[in-house]
């Protein structure tokens, strides 16, 4: 048997651990078929969410950037770095990876909402409110989107703003609209 098949053997069996969330075990089976195929992105890309899981963050971003040098225009895996690197306050790195996945991928929302949040970290207030109107017009239901884009406009004191969002929300998300009526005190 050649190794490529041995590889895909491992992977699948990762696969069906992962179904039964045994995942340092699957990590195993990743590992081996990484082993016998080292450009198998897809097991990089695997093992890297699963790292992720676990919150191993060093080794979920190391995979993760393995498996985009192995194919550079995965944007799922590109986003998943880049929500590492936001969760881990590198609101630098995190922009890139959002701003190149929107680059290839300009109906990601997620990639959008993202990118508001590190923008906002990074002190670009006014980008930061048109990323999170982005993700919000592509995806009009994301009370997550719509909840940071009421917060910022009330930090820019433009509050007619504030209180569109806060009913626009209010229409199909009462507890976030509730949240964003505490936290800017509109009425």
């Amino acid at each position: 048997m050649n190794n490529r098949l041995r590889a895909w053997l491992h992977y699948w069996t990762a696969q069906s651990l992962s179904v039964f969330k045994l995942y340092d075990r699957a990590i195993e089976e990743f590992k081996a078929a990484i082993a016998l195929d080292p450009g198998y992105a897809a097991a990089w890309r695997c093992m890297g969410f699963l790292h992720a899981q676990r919150e191993r963050y060093d080794a979920a971003s190391a995979a993760f950037r393995k498996a985009l040098e192995l194919d550079p225009l995965d944007d799922v895996t590109r986003f998943n770095l880049g929500f590492i690197y936001h969760h881990r306050n590198q609101f630098e790195d995190a922009r890139r990876e959002f701003e190149e996945v929107i680059r290839t991928s300009p109906n990601n929302d997620r990639a959008w909402y993202g990118l508001g949040l590190c923008r906002d970290q990074l002190g670009d207030t006014v980008k930061a409110v048109e990323a999170l109107k982005e993700a919000a017009r592509i995806q009009y239901f994301n009370p997550h989107a719509g909840y940071h884009l009421a917060l910022l406009y009330h930090k820019l004191g433009e509050h007619e703003k504030v209180l569109a969002e806060y009913q626009r929300i209010k229409s199909f998300e009462p507890k976030f609209a509730e949240q964003i009526r505490r936290e800017t005190g509109i009425a």
